[in-house]
């Protein structure tokens, strides 16, 4: 380590550093703790030190620049008889308000790069993931905002929710549940699906039931609301045409199938 700096100055830099090639690679760096037996192995610590004016300093970890730019990765320690390490990522804690946390993947003249996230495949289960924002003791909590890019000479990105597939049970659910408000006289959070605004026709939205292979298909239950004093009403009604027709509305069972009466 540098000395400690006197009563007005700062404390002497430290360079740790490779030199440069004119016709070849340049040399690497490797920072390591031995291997134990009996023990563990001995940990790397770096810590930017405290502060106390300003922005604390800054910890950058960057890949090298070339015509393929260097990976950079994060791995945690394998468990040969437990549980593997975790990766924790945690912004500072403020007075006012923590750090923001953005991973994000880097602009491209042509293409950006994909950003999965994913857990690992396992011979029981896979681990489960959670998307949420924190609680709050007095005030509303965050949002969670789920958007494709617009885009300009294409089409916009779609977003897709799927349940996967299972073969032993039921199958996996999907549920999506408005938000409920314990003040007085307040109405809970509404949901909206709408199809997307087409220059020439707009999209179609479609609600079906599951097929049934061996048994009877999926039943689609259409309720309103129960109500302490009023239930919530049920409207169905097709759209307006502003040129020409309104919609049409057809409501009618399937046929039957071969040894059946249709519904």
């Amino acid at each position: 380590q540098t000395a400690n700096a006197g009563t007005s100055g700062v404390s002497g830099g430290m360079t740790l550093g490779t030199g440069t090639s004119t016709n070849g690679a340049s040399g690497s760096i490797a920072m390591s703790t031995g291997a134990a037996t009996s023990g563990a192995g001995g940990a790397i610590t770096l810590t930017v030190g405290d502060g106390d004016t300003g922005a604390g300093g800054a910890m950058n970890l960057t890949a090298g620049k070339s015509v393929t730019g260097g990976a950079l990765r994060m791995t945690a320690g394998q468990g040969t008889g437990g549980s593997g390490g975790h990766i924790v990522m945690t912004s500072g804690e403020g007075t006012t308000a923590s750090g923001a946390v953005s991973i994000s993947s880097g602009e491209a003249s042509g293409v950006t790069g994909e950003m999965i996230v994913a857990t690992g495949s396992g011979a029981n289960a896979s681990g489960a993931m959670t998307l949420g924002t924190g609680t709050s003791t007095n005030g509303a909590t965050g949002s969670i905002s789920m958007t494709t890019g617009a885009a300009t000479g294409g089409a916009g990105g779609a977003i897709t929710v799927t349940v996967g597939d299972g073969d032993t049970g039921t199958g996996g659910a999907m549920t999506l549940t408005a938000g409920k408000t314990t003040a007085a006289s307040a109405v809970g959070g509404a949901m909206s699906l709408t199809a997307g605004e087409g220059a020439g026709t707009g999209g179609d939205v479609t609600i079906k039931a599951g097929q049934g292979v061996t048994a009877a298909g999926g039943d689609m239950t259409l309720e309103a609301g129960l109500g302490g004093q009023t239930g919530g009403d049920v409207t169905v009604k097709t759209g307006v045409g502003t040129a020409t027709n309104s919609g049409a509305m057809s409501l009618q069972t399937a046929n039957a199938g071969t040894f059946g009466v249709s519904g």
